[in-house]
């Protein structure tokens, strides 16, 4: 099992490292990074990119003109030629997120812990999303031993176990994530919901630089071994990524101008819990 992590919020590249990045990727890719409006969701995007790429050079001595991603009819990814093989990708806030695993399935999702707007308590922003939740998770998230950080810290440990299952079953929005309950009681989170297997499944929680949490979710049929230790995530930089890649592909004239004059976010009155 592997757990890579980029910080995607440092990276500031320059013309000389993102025409690299433009050129180990497609046409296609090119062209959809350019899409986006701002260049913290080109930067995300191209780190996605660029995990799989260092995934399936480091695992499989695959250069990238050779990577092909494919789909299944859950949208969830897989490359092509290795399937016995299975790798999943998040991101939000600060961080891009890659897990992979073989003769295995993998489901991983990320979130930053923001507090909703000053004029918007957190117990209001609570009761938006108590739907999501069953009565005991919501017991826990409005428990009066906990402080609003405190709450909204449980918030999203809770979304981002849940999220990571889903992605792991590969329904998506197909499930009703209020069905997925999640105990954080113990050392290890568990999970009930319809048909599963404890032993078939794992689950983890981290915690990731500037106030992000993240889940991880396991699954193998022929049981896990719970009793190991949590390895954390090996955050890699933008050398360790581009300094395993083969450029292949050419890069037009304008990507460069096309991404300065992109605004670097938009405005937000969300306050990230430190």
């Amino acid at each position: 099992m592997w757990r890579f992590a980029f910080n995607h919020g440092l990276w500031d590249p320059c013309n000389v490292q993102l025409s690299h990045v433009f050129r180990c990727i497609t046409t296609t890719d090119q062209e959809n990074a350019l899409k986006f409006a701002y260049k913290r969701d080109v930067k995300s995007f191209l780190a996605a990119r660029l995990l799989t790429l260092y995934m399936a050079r480091r695992l499989f001595g695959l250069d990238p003109i050779n990577v092909n991603v494919k789909r299944s009819a859950y949208r969830r990814p897989y490359l092509e030629g290795e399937l016995d093989f299975d790798f999943n990708l998040s991101h939000n806030g600060d961080f891009t997120l890659l897990t992979f695993c073989h003769e295995m399935r993998t489901g991983v999702d990320v979130m930053q812990v923001e507090l909703p707007p000053a004029s918007e308590s957190v117990a209001g922003f609570l009761l938006k999303m108590k739907s999501l939740f069953t009565p005991s998770e919501w017991h826990l998230l409005t428990s009066t031993s906990c402080e609003d950080g405190g709450r909204i810290r449980n918030f999203f440990r809770l979304w981002c176990l849940k999220e990571a299952f889903v992605k792991n079953i590969g329904t998506g929005l197909r499930t009703d994530i209020s069905t997925v309950e999640f105990d954080l009681s113990g050392g290890a989170p568990k999970c009930t919901y319809p048909g599963l297997v404890d032993t078939e499944w794992r689950f983890e929680e981290h915690q990731l630089p500037n106030s992000h949490v993240a889940a991880v979710a396991w699954y193998n049929p022929g049981a896990l071994n719970k009793c190991s230790g949590v390895e954390p995530f090996q955050e890699l930089s933008p050398n360790d990524l581009l300094d395993t890649l083969s450029p292949w592909n050419e890069v037009k004239d304008h990507f460069w101008s096309a991404y300065c004059f992109k605004d670097m976010c938009p405005p937000s009155a969300r306050r990230v819990l430190y």
